[in-house]
């Protein structure tokens, strides 16, 4: 079992398209250690992976088409610095998120 202060809590929000199943992606998050679920396509969930191996494993689970974002929680008090990573945004609204996450 991995020891939960070595784990880095992350914020999982993906576009639900209707018709499409997000039943692999879903199997996925719930997977994850210390997950959180209480609102439909948000997830709070506790990883040891790093922000874009993240992303990329659950971009492969989603529907093709369906954007997603995971953003790297850091406590107000932390020294530490955040981070987001994407997938399936138009170049005009990466370049937005780039410039503000």
């Amino acid at each position: 079992m991995l020891e939960l202060s070595k784990l880095t809590t992350y914020l999982v929000a993906y576009e639900k398209i209707p018709g499409m199943t997000y039943e692999a992606l879903e199997q996925k998050l719930v997977s994850f250690t210390e997950g959180f679920h209480e609102i439909d396509n948000f997830w709070i969930i506790s990883s040891n992976l790093i922000i874009s191996d993240l992303r990329d494993v659950l971009a492969k689970l989603a529907p093709q088409g369906a954007r997603l974002m995971v953003m790297k929680y850091v406590p107000h008090n932390s020294m530490e610095m955040g981070a987001a990573a994407w997938h399936g945004f138009t170049p005009p609204q990466e370049e937005w998120l780039a410039g503000r996450l």
